[in-house]
């Protein structure tokens, strides 16, 4: 399942974000049979409904995985010339057939999609923005560049739930009867009432949370089904890390103030990796990134920044580095030294 066909499948879904939206749009432009295999498949999606109720979900669900196994392993046993044209209508069947796929998979088990944030208040910060909420409870949240959380409105209930993919700081108005519970992937914050930072990018290699005020729980869900769980409780000082390329749950102690100086436009590098540096002043400045040499990524650059244009940022972090850059509009490329 290639990217090219979760783009697409987010694309019907309504639910892709304008960084995808362009890459797709690259990859439409770059030739006419993209531009009509894209057709084709958007002719079959329309006649496609998705199952609502949770017995079909399941249902379809279990249909999907048996129907993806079983479309690799054709594809791989497979060998066709290219530009053939009944290998071209095979293989446009093909991608209808996962490209749905994925999207039924996507609807059923990711937090923001169509399906999932119906009766949902859905709350989006764009890259290069912050933006603060006050939730019914009184709770406040203060979101990051490129974030967004989902609600209900004056929920009833044992619990305040809310979801986040991002980066966001939450003062949460003490309830001792509603803990405050907020989903993450493969992961959970619970508290009654207390003061942290939540980052938890899509993408990103790992998941922190950290402690300002009061005490947090901190619950990693892991193994087949997410049927497996690590609980640690954390206290101002500390933070806790889930590391998904090791599968490793760590309790660290740190200065919780480095974790929230993005919302005073703050930025500290301490041995940072170019590539997690992009990613970064994306969030606070919304411009985006290209490296033109793979070997970029892993180079380590230390400095701190405060209120700066990024303009200013760029200019002190050449001088510092080896690496030359351009910036043309909202795309800033990053090459090696002398490079630009």
């Amino acid at each position: 399942m290639t990217k090219i066909n979760q783009l697409i499948a987010k694309h019907f879904a309504g639910d892709i974000s304008n960084e995808e939206m362009s890459q797709l749009k690259e990859w439409l432009d770059s030739s006419e049979d993209n531009r009509l295999l894209f057709n084709d498949l958007k002719q079959s999606w329309e006649s496609f409904n998705l199952p609502a109720s949770s017995e079909d979900k399941f249902r379809v669900l279990s249909k999907v995985k048996a129907r993806i196994k079983t479309d690799e392993i054709k594809e791989d046993k497979v060998v066709r010339p290219l530009f053939n044209k009944v290998w071209y209508k095979y293989a446009a069947s093909l991608i209808v057939i996962v490209s749905v796929s994925i999207l039924a998979w996507y609807q059923l088990n990711e937090p923001f999609s169509v399906l999932n944030t119906l009766g949902y208040e859905v709350n989006q910060c764009e890259a290069g923005t912050h933006e603060k909420l006050i939730l019914s409870d009184g709770s406040q949240v203060f979101m990051n560049g490129d974030s967004r959380i989902k609600y209900k409105m004056n929920a009833e209930g044992s619990e305040r739930i809310v979801y986040l993919e991002g980066e966001a700081f939450f003062d949460v108005a003490r309830d001792e009867k509603k803990p405050f519970i907020i989903g993450l992937d493969d992961a959970e914050v619970k508290v009654l009432g207390t003061s942290f930072n939540i980052k938890a990018y899509p993408g990103d290699h790992s998941v922190e949370t950290s402690v300002v005020t009061g005490k947090v729980a901190f619950n990693h869900m892991h193994g087949f089904l997410k049927k497996n769980k690590e609980s640690m409780f954390l206290v101002p000082g500390q933070k806790g890390v889930i590391n998904h390329s090791s599968d490793s749950f760590d309790q660290l102690s740190v200065n919780n103030e480095l974790d929230i100086a993005w919302m005073q436009k703050k930025l500290n590098f301490k041995n940072t990796p170019l590539l997690e540096i992009t990613k970064q002043l994306y969030r606070m400045y919304g411009v985006k990134f290209k490296l033109t040499d793979g070997s970029l990524e892993d180079l380590k650059i230390t400095a701190s920044f405060e209120n700066e244009k990024l303009e200013e940022v760029m200019k002190i972090l050449e001088m510092m580095s080896e690496f030359s850059y351009k910036q043309e509009n909202n795309l800033l490329t990053i090459g090696k030294k002398g490079e630009f």
